[in-house]
């Protein structure tokens, strides 16, 4: 099958990576034009959408660059959405799932959900793209705190939590990126569209992940737990704390637990 990928960054690199023979586009999509010529170019039979913005060093960018994130999130998917339906190619889009706040009662919230969380101008941007990428028959992957097998890479969920002294305490939904390449290539060989959301069964709270951290990679660390209250004290934009529903997921593909995962992760680190 052939791929095209728009978006060179953490993900898209991930990708590239997966799908041999694929093509990075080095396009700069400005307008629908300029996907539609990069398509029609490389005749792909998926597109793969792995752009988007989250900002640097983390959403709190997105509250000072609104117009550029706007662009990125919503009108850069839309555009490419639109190519692709003028030619008759199948997208796959990078969604998120920090649409959502709370676990809905211990069920977690579905595909079907509304979204909930409206803290951070980065989570109005995704559930407005996702939510407008339905009139396109899109297969959308909803992803959270991505985490790769390099514990090291400064956009790995691990990287990034282990920067922090103080953090919170509460159970999140989280992707494991070899898990999502494999989720991506199983869903697009069968043609599915639709919402899914992309995270591995069994959430972790932080304090978990670290104390896993702690007794496998560096016994050394250490860490203070904070409330959320204390947290957005020191954020501009809120943060979304959540849990997926897992069971449409489930019907398509069988994926590790977390814990399972992040076990392997730490093991093959201790062992290098």
């Amino acid at each position: 099958m052939k791929y095209l990928i728009f978006g060179n960054g953490y993900l898209g690199q991930q990708f590239h990576k997966y799908f041999k023979g694929s093509v990075m586009s080095e396009v700069f999509v400005k307008k629908e034009e300029d996907a539609l010529r990069e398509i029609e170019k490389h005749e792909p039979e998926w597109v793969l959408n792995c752009a988007g913005i989250t900002g640097r060093p983390n959403i709190d960018w997105c509250e000072d660059n609104k117009q550029e994130t706007f662009e990125g999130n919503v009108l850069l998917p839309l555009m490419i959405a639109k190519a692709c339906k003028k030619v008759g190619v199948k997208m796959l889009h990078l969604g998120s799932g920090c649409v959502y706040s709370g676990d809905n009662n211990r069920k977690g919230w579905s595909e079907k959900d509304a979204p909930n969380f409206s803290g951070s101008f980065y989570s109005k941007t995704k559930a407005l793209s996702e939510d407008m990428l339905k009139d396109y028959n899109v297969l959308q992957l909803r992803l959270r705190m991505p985490i790769d097998n390099d514990i090291s890479s400064e956009r790995n969920f691990i990287k990034k939590i282990t920067g922090y002294k103080k953090v919170i305490d509460i159970k999140n939904s989280m992707t494991i990126v070899d898990d999502l390449l494999h989720v991506a290539d199983t869903l697009m060989s069968r043609n599915k569209t639709g919402i899914y959301n992309m995270v591995n069964p069994g959430p972790m709270s932080h304090r978990e992940i670290l104390d896993l951290y702690k007794e496998m990679v560096d016994s050394k660390f250490n860490y203070d737990i904070i409330s959320v209250d204390e947290l957005h004290k020191t954020t501009k934009a809120e943060r979304s704390n959540c849990v997926l529903n897992m069971e449409k997921l489930t019907k398509e593909v069988e994926l590790k637990p977390l814990k399972e995962r992040l076990t392997e992760i730490f093991q093959r680190t201790q062992e290098k």
